[in-house]
């Protein structure tokens, strides 16, 4: 019997319906309006489930962090050996900015428009960044085992420094070449 998946619940629906519109024009030029309209509700039915456009926000952050994980496990796989996995790393930007059409990551994009650093939603982007550098690390180490743990902290943050900036200047950019460079750095660094 094939298995079915349960309907979405209207909160589910208007996280989506929201996630779509926060990332293709921004956190910022979106509007509480705009997405009760989108999803085709009253007010009262957007307010019964969310309190205010920062809590949408915040579901929003929540379900991208999950979901652009899960992106990249897939494309790390598994049985790859470290060094593998690091360069995957780079093939996987490399993808995405061209399925989004350059435009990014959701966690940088709205950085840049929440301004406060005690805010709910700024420290789920702090969250994901986290989780990512500490990605970074657990693979550099198990690809530098043999070396000082200061050493492979060091190159971890060296790797990871080189996802972000290759990430945002592919964005600003809206060309691969920054993620071409940024390999090719990498592969020399796992060399050394």
């Amino acid at each position: 019997m094939p298995e079915t998946k349960p309907k979405p619940s209207k909160r589910d629906e208007l996280v989506d319906i929201a996630s779509a519109l926060f990332y293709e024009q921004g956190y910022g030029a979106t509007g509480i309006k705009q997405i009760i309209e989108t999803a085709g509700i009253a007010k009262g039915t957007f307010y019964s489930h969310f309190s205010s456009k920062e809590e949408v926000g915040l579901a929003w952050l929540k379900n991208r962090h999950s979901e652009w994980n899960t992106w990249l496990e897939k494309q790390l796989g598994t049985g790859k050996s470290p060094k593998s996995h690091l360069v995957s790393l780079f093939d996987f930007l490399e993808g995405w900015m061209s399925d989004c059409d350059f435009r990014g990551c959701a966690f940088l994009n709205t950085l840049a428009e929440v301004p406060d650093p005690e805010n709910p939603m700024r420290q789920e982007i702090l969250a994901h960044k986290k989780g990512l550098q500490a990605k970074i690390q657990a693979m550099t180490t198990r690809h530098f085992d043999d070396r000082p743990p200061a050493f492979s902290k060091q190159k971890g943050t060296l790797i990871f420094l080189l996802f972000e900036g290759a990430l945002i200047e592919a964005q600003n950019f809206r060309d691969l070449s920054p993620i071409v460079s940024a390999r090719k750095e990498l592969k020399a660094l796992l060399a050394t």
